[in-house]
């Protein structure tokens, strides 16, 4: 799996936290890992956020044993609403 493109949600001195969009063969919806790099340079899988059909939306899945602030929840919350939002108006615009 490669990565297209990576966006900052959260920073401080010592975590960043970010999204990167993920390059999947065969998918017709994107797909983003959710990743954290400490102050020591090694990267942590957070969870993913990809379409699921049933409920019709982007959703988010975390990785087991993962804890999140308000704040950064906040922000995948705002990312996923945005992605949500583009593919409604995608769809509708194909009717």
């Amino acid at each position: 799996m490669s990565f297209i493109k990576s966006i900052t949600i959260y920073e401080n001195a010592a975590t960043r936290v970010y999204i990167n969009e993920c390059h999947k063969m065969g998918k017709k919806t994107r797909v983003f890992a959710v990743r954290r790099d400490d102050k020591t340079g090694l990267a942590m899988l957070l969870g993913g956020i990809k379409f699921n059909p049933r409920w019709r939306q982007y959703v988010f899945e975390a990785e087991a044993k993962t804890l999140w602030s308000s704040g950064c929840m906040k922000n995948i919350v705002d990312f996923i609403d945005d992605l949500n939002y583009k593919w409604r108006r995608k769809q509708w615009s194909k009717t």
